[in-house]
């Protein structure tokens, strides 16, 4: 006899990547989500946030990338000289130190989790969730299918300025 449960529980399952740190980020692992692996992602949300409620059991799961960047304090100036008009620009840098991917139960609203007292000031946060398999792996340093659009419609242009 079959254990249907068996397939329900592949049937609602979600992979999302999953890494715990700058370096492991840059090649993620692949995790198929359930009470587990949610549990880790809120012990790991712990150490920067301090309400993380504890949830024993999710029927769905979400796939989430953080990403904290400390600010450094430090401001650049940039000048830009374009003909007779010149433009400054003055920001201040941050520097990225902690990023996870993983599942988390959608019970948590991650994005909006508050900051531990000695990290609230001087971090700052990047949160993007999503629920499709694998969707929450960081673009940075890939092209996304939008890039190679903007690509091809830009050497088009320019062949057809040429041809005119």
């Amino acid at each position: 006899m079959l254990n249907n449960s068996k397939y329900i529980y592949l049937a609602n399952s979600l992979t999302c990547y999953s890494c715990d740190s700058m370096d492991a980020c840059r090649n993620p692992s692949e995790q198929i989500c359930n009470d587990k692996t949610a549990n880790d992602t809120s012990t790991w949300l712990a150490q920067m946030h301090g309400d993380i409620p504890f949830i024993a059991h999710s029927d769905k799961f979400k796939c989430m990338n953080m990403t904290y960047a400390l600010n450094s304090g430090a401001s650049e100036i940039i000048e830009f000289n374009v003909l007779e008009f010149t433009e400054v620009f003055c920001f201040t840098a941050n520097v990225r130190t902690h990023e996870f991917l993983g599942c988390f139960h959608p019970q948590i609203d991650v994005c909006k989790l508050k900051m531990n007292i000695s990290h609230s000031n001087i971090w700052y946060r990047q949160c993007d969730i999503c629920e499709w398999d694998l969707c929450n792996k960081n673009p940075a340093g890939s092209f996304s299918k939008s890039t190679y659009t903007i690509i091809v419609s830009i050497v088009g242009l320019l062949l057809a300025t040429k041809m005119i």
